[in-house]
């Protein structure tokens, strides 16, 4: 009878299909357990066929043969059709030990009192339950697909944001550059200027001084002459020179004030600077961040307005907000101060947010809002309201010691509502304090700048 390629994969130990084989060095091959087992037995490491001594210490796997034979199992289990032990075909499912088997083994003490089904049925509902676990799995592979796009999408703009912060950097450094040197060139010609001053009124002065010492030179002159005259003529000529010698003029003073006034030139020349730079550029004490705006506003390049115009595209991050809604950066404890200026906008909302971006269903808000020429705020915000004066300008103050936020309107310096609320959120790393705006008109709502102050204190 022809050998069957079954037999060459078989265990000479145990006869059956290699489990992790290993090959000896002798190149007999056995399963692992059995040639270990061998060895414990005899008390030595030989070869069970052979009895060739094995001194390796870690016997290598048999990597081909481990292969083949898993490849040969799978194969005997997918065309195996039959009892194993009743050789009849397996027509039933046993729902307890789950597992296919034979009417013969229905009936046998192994399964007494289990239920079956047949096989039709069971693959039926077997076949639906894969469909469904398939349809998840290529819902998940949607999503990772989406996730990653998202990825992807969001790297693209990592490096435009990149371009476009360093555009600001550049140009706001550029201006900064430009008003050092307009700076440093007035300041060095104001020091010309006091050099040239200060050096006119000293040539004066030497020229001044260089008359009268002229003038007093010549009388100290006339006098010795005088006094090496004859008799007669010094006696003619004596009063009229004593006269003139005696009226000498004023002992001459020292110059005050004449040094360039080093202090007033580099004395604290950077706070000096810094003041009046102060009076060049403006400090916004809120500031929007591009990363939570809605798609479909657009912000200035300072980050202090935002209107609703397309133009601006942006990636889906996960604290991405929509309803047209953009978030001030995070706000740290203390008091915070704030104008927005809606002017002719006709439909926005101003106020304080809280919440994680992350998850903006869970966002709370007090605010007031403008829409369909109708006035609302937090307190009532499905019903109306009428403030004592047009918006044109809006105050909004937070003080996180009195757990309070309060609204005015600024141009008019008057009071419009404030809340305490006994539900003023905990602070913490995703619990924040955001200034909140939207809006869905074209016309801007702006951030109103203060003026920077520099101090000094005195140490």
């Amino acid at each position: 009878m022809a050998r069957r390629i079954e037999d060459d994969l078989k265990c000479p130990a145990c006869l059956e299909i290699f489990k992790d084989p290993v090959v000896l060095p002798c190149s007999h091959s056995f399963c692992r357990a059995c040639v270990h087992q061998w060895w414990e037995q005899k008390e030595d490491r030989t070869c069970p066929v052979c009895r060739t001594e094995c001194t390796l210490i870690d016997v290598p796997s048999n990597l081909v043969l481990r292969n083949v034979c898993e490849t040969l199992s799978q194969a005997s289990v997918e065309l195996n059709h039959t009892c194993s032990l009743h050789k009849e075909n397996l027509k039933l499912f046993c729902l307890d030990h789950q597992e296919l088997v034979c009417l013969i083994c229905r009936d046998s003490k192994l399964h007494a009192g289990h239920k079956f089904h047949p096989v039709d049925e069971v693959v039926k509902e077997k076949r639906e339950k894969l469909r469904e676990a398939l349809l998840d799995a290529k819902q998940r592979l949607n999503d990772y697909n989406e996730i990653r796009d998202n990825c992807n999408e969001q790297a693209a703009y990592i490096k435009v944001q990149r371009k476009q912060v360093e555009s600001k950097i550049q140009k706001d450094f550029k201006w900064l550059h430009r008003f050092l040197r307009a700076e440093k060139v007035g300041r060095l010609f104001a020091v010309m200027e006091d050099e040239q001053k200060k050096t006119r009124m000293m040539k004066k002065k030497i020229e001044a001084l260089d008359r009268e010492m002229a003038a007093l030179s010549d009388v100290i002159a006339i006098t010795e002459e005088q006094l090496m005259s004859d008799p007669n003529s010094f006696m003619m000529n004596f009063q009229t020179v004593l006269t003139r010698i005696q009226e000498l003029p004023d002992k001459p003073e020292r110059l005050k004030g004449a040094l360039l006034d080093e202090a007033k030139h580099v004395g604290n020349l950077n706070i000096s600077v810094c003041e009046r730079m102060k009076q060049e550029f403006s400090y916004s004490p809120v500031i929007l961040d591009p990363n939570l705006a809605d798609p479909n506003l657009t912000l200035s390049e300072d980050l202090t307005s935002v209107s609703c115009q397309e133009g601006q595209e942006r990636p889906k991050n996960p604290e991405r907000l929509d309803c047209n809604v953009v978030l001030g950066s995070a706000l740290a404890f203390g008091t915070h101060t704030w104008d927005v200026e809606v002017g002719d906008n006709s439909d926005w909302g101003v106020g304080l947010a809280w919440g994680d971006p992350c998850f903006p269903d869970a966002m709370l808000q007090w605010s007031i809002a403008f829409r369909d020429k109708k006035y609302r705020k937090f307190t009532d915000p499905l019903g109306l309201w009428n403030p004592p004066v047009k918006l044109q300008r809006i105050q909004i103050h937070v003080d996180c010691n009195e757990r309070s936020v309060s609204f005015s309107e600024s141009l008019t310096n008057t009071e419009l509502c404030k809340m305490n609320s006994p539900a003023w959120p905990h602070l913490s790393g995703s619990m924040k304090l955001f200034p909140y705006f939207w809006t869905y008109d074209e016309i801007p709502l702006q951030i109103i700048p203060l003026a920077r102050h520099v101090t000094t204190q005195n140490q």
